[in-house]
């Protein structure tokens, strides 16, 4: 029998959103680099393909029109959801505020939903990020399935997941959890 090989790792030191944050500020982190900061990990995110800009359009009209005068539509910038998570959602729906966020980065407190929009990264999207974001407390995280024409709602967040998970097709309806009284049609946000 052949001895088994233990893969040695060494130990990595975690980095913070203010670490990240100093990152970008200094230059060490470019400003055309598109990463994310995910349980104190960097992750290149890529570029995005025409169906997922298209996507985030078209979620980003509608729903500005629909919540302008309850919330802010926050698209692809960072949100801090924990002392070493900044990742830069497609979308997140937001309190509104007088500053639209320019005194400090929103947090927790200040999202109603996050959305991501996802073809290449969807195994991530469902894992890694889910998993952020309901130790987080997420409340409503949604994931478009651009490929699959799909929208998932996780809700009942917990420290490993969600308890909740509804996937709704094409010619169904959704709703934010904040908002049940505006009921958008998946084919209106999906095309």
């Amino acid at each position: 029998m052949g001895e088994m090989a233990i893969e040695f790792r060494p130990p990595t030191r975690p980095i913070t959103v203010d670490d990240f944050q100093q990152m970008c500020e200094y230059g060490i982190l470019k400003p055309d680099e598109r990463v994310e900061l995910i349980e104190g990990e960097l992750f290149a995110v890529p570029s995005m393909n025409a169906p997922h800009a298209g996507t985030v359009a078209r979620m980003m009209y509608v729903l500005m029109a629909r919540f302008s005068e309850r919330a802010l539509v926050w698209q692809q910038s960072p949100l801090v959801v924990s002392e070493r998570s900044e990742p830069f959602p497609d979308l997140t729906l937001l309190r509104l505020r007088d500053d639209y966020y320019s005194g400090c980065l929103p947090g927790n407190d200040d999202q109603f939903a996050v959305i991501e929009i996802s073809d290449t990264m969807l195994p991530f999207d469902r894992g890694a990020k889910l998993r952020m974001y309901a130790k987080a407390g997420i409340a409503d995280y949604w994931i478009v399935d651009v490929n699959g024409k799909t929208i998932e709602i996780c809700r009942d967040p917990h420290d490993i997941g969600y308890g909740s998970r509804t996937v709704v097709a094409k010619g169904g309806s959704v709703a934010f959890a904040a908002f049940p009284d505006i009921v958008l049609a998946v084919d209106e946000l999906l095309g």
